[in-house]
Formats: C-alpha cells, structure tokens, sequence
C-alpha cells in the first residue's frame, strides 16, 4: 500500500528480529518532545490517525505504527497476535528509538493493548488515552462475532469480499456515524484500502490472528488484568464516539465511572473512529486532558 502524501516524510521502518518483525511507523515531531504512542486497532493501521499526526506534532513527538501484519508491517511465522506479544512489540520499537516513558492512546482493540500495555509496564506509561475501548469494555467475545471465532468460517466470509468493491466499502458502514458524510478525499482513500486490505492475505492472516489472539487471552487471564487496572494510578481518558455502532456509549462510560479518576469525553456525530470523523474535536480533547 502505498503511504499517504502528507505523511510520507515522517514513514520509518525498522526491524526487530527477536520478534520476527519488520515495523512500519510513522515518526513525528521533535525528539525532545514527550512522547505520545497512537496505536490502531482490529483491521486497521497507522493511518487512522492521519488526520491528528500533524497537529499533535506541534507539541508531542508522535510515534504511529502499523502493528505486525496490518499495513505496511510484516511478520514471519504464524504465532497468534496475543497482547503479551503485542506489549512486547510495542516495548521493542520504543527501546530501538530510545524512548522510556511515553502517552499512549490506542484505538478500540489498540486501546485495550496500551492498557495491557500499562498494567504490564507502569514506569513506561506517562497517561493513557482510550478511543471506544479498553480492557474493561472489549472483555468478552460478542454472541455476534462468535462464527467470526471460527477458524475456517470468518475466513470464509472475510474472503467474500474479494472482488467485491462495493461489498467491501459498505462493510464499513457500522464503524462511521455516517460514512457517506466524510470529505471526498477520505472516501477515495477508505475505499481503495479496503479493497486492498481484503485482498491481502498477510493482512486477513493478521486480522483473524489479532481477534482470537485477544480473545483466547482474555478467556484464560485477561480478567486478572482488568482486575490489575485498579493497582496502576495512570492518568486515563476515555473517549467515545456518541453515535459508536461497535461498542456502546454506555459501556464506555462505565468503564470510566469503575476506574478511579478516569475522565470521560463524548464526541458528537462521530462513531467508532472518533480520529477520522472528528479529529479535530479528538485534539481538543487530548490537550484539554494536559
């Protein structure tokens, strides 16, 4: 896939061979700012953040990568993405550039990671930022998704969509409060990923990958996890999509109201993926949290 115009002077890749990766991220900002670590969730990339890169780069050094297998990241092997391995993904990109403590705010899934994350390495988080996720909230799979679960079965479905253009452009409907209301621009380039990311058979390995590896861990120990939250006393803002298709407004907010002096932002007309509907209003927020 090809990187987006006004992103491609910040794109960096780098190795890490214990782990079996070659990293994409996106590097922003000046090094001798605090760091801020954005990173995406089930079935996306670095790029769902490239509305907010450039301006939280005024004041954060901003680090955005494609987790392995998704985007322009590789992975060798066939070992599930689990959070564990995915923390320790993470903490490898930070020691190569030399960061020790950084602001994470994740995605969906990528927010129930930077949270993970923060339980298993306190002194490394400054503050988490969680857009329409976290442990709390994505803690069991959904009735509805259970034939997804299935190896051979969500493959099956996830590969009608090849060839299909149209069917693969409307399956993102349920992510957006109105996926027909977005600039043009954002429109074009949402539509030739998705082709592109169904038709890849890395990223479709990744996407079934990254859904049981998370759901397999949280079944067997994700629970104490969640219950760990309340040891760690990390600043943490959750932030919401009103209009959010995917996980409930209400669950979102009592997440927030179960952890001791977490924040909470509605963000109106927006749903699953506050970065692109609202990005300027998502900014706003992380700078009124500071």
């Amino acid at each position: 896939m090809r990187t987006q115009l006004e992103l491609a002077s910040y794109a960096r890749t780098t190795t890490l061979p214990g782990l079996r990766t070659d990293l994409f991220y996106y590097d922003a900002g000046s090094p001798g700012s605090p760091t801020l670590v954005l990173v995406h969730g089930l079935g996306d990339e670095a790029d769902t953040w490239r509305h907010v890169i450039e301006p939280l780069s005024r004041t954060y050094r901003v680090i955005a990568l494609d987790l392995p297998g998704f985007g322009r990241s590789t992975r060798r092997g066939h070992r599930l993405l689990t959070p564990p391995f995915l923390i320790r993904v993470i903490l490898a990109l930070l020691d190569s550039l030399g960061v020790d403590r950084a602001t994470f705010m994740g995605s969906s899934l990528g927010a129930s990671l930077v949270q993970a994350f923060a339980v298993a390495h306190p002194e490394r988080v400054a503050g988490l930022v969680l857009v329409d996720g976290g442990l709390a909230v994505i803690s069991r799979l959904p009735p509805g998704l259970i034939p997804t679960f299935i190896p051979g079965i969500g493959e099956r479905n996830y590969r009608g969509l090849e060839g299909r253009p149209d069917a693969a452009y409307a399956s993102l409907e349920p992510y957006y409060a109105d996926l027909s209301a977005l600039p043009e621009g954002d429109r074009r380039f949402l539509a030739e990923r998705v082709v592109e990311r169904v038709a890849s058979a890395t990223q479709r390995r990744a996407y079934f990958s990254f859904f049981r590896g998370y759901f397999f861990w949280m079944l067997l120990s994700g629970r104490r996890w969640v219950r760990r939250l309340k040891d760690t006393a990390i600043a943490t803002t959750y932030v919401w999509g009103a209009k959010d298709m995917i996980v409930p407004l209400a669950a979102g907010r009592a997440a927030a109201e179960s952890q001791p002096g977490a924040r909470f932002f509605v963000i109106e007309g927006s749903g699953h993926l506050p970065q692109q509907e609202r990005p300027s209003e998502l900014v706003r927020i992380l700078f009124a949290k500071t």
